[in-house]
């Protein structure tokens, strides 16, 4: 490893796969994320089956913004077609570039929205994801979205059972 979204995601997944406290770990893990990708918004939350929205769980944000447990619910209808391609690739990441005149820039205000997921687990319900709200582009590299991943399969094994969404 030596990009600083690799080493963040690694030392997250360690801290939620170690520390009793998994909320906490996760928040710190969406906090150093958040960081290294230079992101104004990040979440972990699941990606409806369609790909038309994101029921957050937990949430990081730049600023004054208020952090912790979410259950905001992101309309990702104006770029569902996109998602629904992604999911059914093999791929850990995709990359959204939101257009200010875009419907979806007042629902996402960002330039980018990254999703990453965790190829490797089941799919019911949803997918988990971390969705990253960025200013500016980011390239993600291959070792960074399975970075990621891994962090994504941690919170997974580790979460409350009360927090499980079905997505709509």
């Amino acid at each position: 490893m030596g990009d600083p979204v690799s080493e963040a995601a690694i030392t997250g997944a360690a801290l939620v796969r170690h520390l009793n406290d998994a909320r906490f770990a996760s928040l710190r893990a969406l906090r150093q994320l958040l960081r290294a990708l230079d992101a104004e918004r990040i979440a972990i939350g699941v990606l409806s089956p369609d790909g038309a929205s994101l029921q957050e769980e937990l949430v990081w944000a730049s600023g004054f913004a208020r952090c912790g447990d979410s259950e905001r619910v992101l309309s990702c209808a104006a770029f569902a077609d996109e998602i629904r391609d992604w999911l059914a690739s093999p791929k850990d990441a995709l990359s959204i570039a939101i257009d200010t005149r875009s419907p979806a820039w007042h629902e996402v205000p960002c330039d980018q929205l990254l999703l990453v997921r965790d190829c490797r687990s089941s799919q019911e319900g949803g997918a988990l994801v971390l969705a990253a709200q960025l200013r500016g582009g980011i390239l993600l590299p291959d070792e960074a979205a399975r970075a990621i991943a891994v962090l994504i399969r941690e919170y997974a094994s580790r979460r409350e059972p009360a927090t499980l969404h079905t997505g709509t």
